[in-house]
C-alpha cells in the first residue's frame, strides 16, 4: 500500500495550483463550443468524467511502486508529470465519458433550461473530503462557491454522485441541486424491455439515498433490473476507494463486486464505470440507457 500521506499531499498541491487533483487543465472540451450560456439549471459536471480517462496511468504506476520502496520518492514530486498522463490517457474512455456528458445535456434540455459554462466547471474536492484534508476542502469548495455566486448561478444540476454529495452535503448551503436523474424522473417513457443489474454508487446508495429515483426511470422506460443482495442503501464498493492507495487490493474488490453482479452493468459514476470495465465487465453508463430507450 501506498502511504496515505503521500497521495493526500500530492493531490492537495495539485489542488492548490490548479484547482484540479492531476495538475490538468486542458481535459474539459466536451461540450464543443455548442452549448447555451443561459438558462435556469446551471449544468455542473464536477470534471470527475473529464478526469477518469487519464487515471489507468496513474493506477498501473501505483500497482508497480505501492509495495515498494520506490513509493517513498512520491513527497519529492510537487505535481503529477503532464506530458505522460496526457500521451497514455485511456482515448476510448475519453471519447465514451464525452459522448456521455454531451447525451446528458441534450436529454435535460428536452425538460429544462439547463445551460453550461465551463470557465465555472470546477473539480468539486471530494478527494480532499475523503482524505481528511478539511481545511483544503473547506479552502476549496468556499473558491469554487463564491465563484458560482458571483456568477448569479442559483440552480445546479450534477451528473455524479462524488460531486452530487459535496454539492448537496459538503458545500455551504446556497444553491438549489439536483442530479440529472430527479430533473428527469416521471418525464420520459420508453419500452426498451432490456435486463440490466445495477452498480449502486456510495454515494447515491448509502448516503442520499437516491437509488430508487433511477430505478423509477428504468421502470418508465421499460427496463428490467435484476437487484442483487448488496444494493440500494447496502451498495458494495466497486474498489474506487482504494485505487490510489492500493491498486492491487482495489482490484480485487472490482473483481469481488464484478463477481456479484454479473452480466449487463449499469452504473451512475464513472468511478464505477472504470473500476468495473478494468476488470473486465460489461458495464454501460446509465444515461446511454435512457439515451437508446426514448430515441
Amino acid at each position: 500500500m501506498i502511504h496515505p500521506r503521500y497521495i493526500a499531499s500530492l493531490l492537495a498541491e495539485n489542488i492548490k495550483k490548479t484547482r484540479n487533483p492531476l495538475g490538468l487543465s486542458d481535459i474539459n472540451d466536451w461540450w464543443k463550443g455548442e452549448t447555451k450560456r443561459d438558462g435556469d439549471w446551471l449544468l455542473f459536471t464536477g470534471l470527475l468524467y473529464q478526469i477518469t480517462p487519464y487515471l489507468d496511468f496513474i493506477v498501473n504506476i501505483f500497482e508497480k511502486i505501492e509495495n515498494s520502496r520506490i513509493q517513498h520518492v512520491l513527497p519529492l514530486f510537487k505535481s503529477l508529470p503532464k506530458s505522460p498522463l496526457k500521451l497514455f490517457a485511456n482515448r476510448d474512455l475519453k471519447e465514451y465519458f464525452d459522448g456521455v456528458l454531451w447525451d446528458i445535456y441534450t436529454i435535460l434540455n428536452g425538460f429544462a433550461e439547463v445551460y453550461y459554462l465551463p470557465e465555472l466547471d470546477f473539480y468539486s474536492g471530494i478527494l480532499l473530503h475523503d482524505f481528511g484534508l478539511d481545511e483544503a476542502f473547506e479552502e476549496h469548495a468556499n473558491f469554487v462557491t463564491e465563484r458560482l455566486e458571483n456568477a448569479g448561478v442559483s440552480k445546479i444540476v450534477t451528473v455524479d454522485p462524488h460531486t452530487t454529495y459535496a454539492l448537496k452535503v459538503l458545500y455551504p448551503k446556497k444553491f438549489r441541486v439536483k442530479t440529472y436523474f430527479e430533473i428527469l424522473v416521471g418525464k420520459i417513457r420508453g419500452d426498451c424491455r432490456e435486463v440490466v443489474r445495477i452498480q449502486d454508487p456510495c454515494y447515491y446508495g448509502r448516503f442520499l439515498e437516491i437509488s430508487d429515483v433511477y430505478r423509477r426511470i428504468l421502470d418508465d422506460l421499460g427496463v428490467r433490473y435484476e437487484d442483487v443482495r448488496n444494493s440500494k442503501k447496502l451498495t458494495t464498493c466497486c474498489g474506487g476507494i482504494m485505487e490510489a492507495l492500493s491498486p492491487k487490493i482495489s482490484k480485487e474488490i472490482s473483481k469481488m463486486r464484478l463477481e456479484e453482479l454479473g452480466g449487463r452493468i449499469v452504473t451512475l459514476c464513472p468511478i464505477c464505470f472504470g473500476n468495473l470495465k478494468r476488470a473486465g465487465g460489461c458495464v454501460e453508463d446509465f444515461a446511454e440507457v435512457i439515451k437508446r430507450s426514448i430515441n
